[in-house]
């Protein structure tokens, strides 16, 4: 399972290599801002094994395997579940407003798996 986390040269967050920022540690800073590290960490602890991934530009989610190729992708406002890797059959379910700590969204999240008869995977 991977979760960003800053790389074992930082200094400052993020720090500069080679003339820019850090991509590893500007990665991790944006999974911390966008509560994703959070919700992921409350997964596993729950028995979830959860990845987070970048989505495009520096948007992370959420990432929960469902089976050969469907997954769930959960981001600070809600998560959505996808059929196949082309995101076909996708429906979204957004937190309720006192839905509002990474323990509780992740709550919400394995009781809305357990209602549509999903299980999480292990991740490759």
């Amino acid at each position: 399972m991977t979760i960003p986390a800053t790389c074992p040269d930082f200094v400052s967050h993020p720090h500069i290599v080679e003339g820019r920022n850090c991509y590893t540690c500007v990665a991790s800073l944006c999974s911390e801002e966008q509560g994703t590290s959070a919700i992921a960490e409350a997964l596993i602890a729950i028995g979830i094994p959860a990845d987070v991934h970048q989505t495009g530009g520096f948007t992370m989610c959420v990432y929960v395997k469902t089976g050969e190729e469907s997954y769930i992708y959960a981001s600070n406002e809600g998560f959505s579940f996808y059929k196949d890797a082309d995101c076909e059959g996708w429906s979204s379910v957004y937190f309720a407003e006192s839905e509002t700590t990474p323990e509780q969204k992740a709550k919400a999240i394995q009781i809305t798996m357990k209602t549509a008869n999903l299980e999480a995977k292990e991740l490759n």
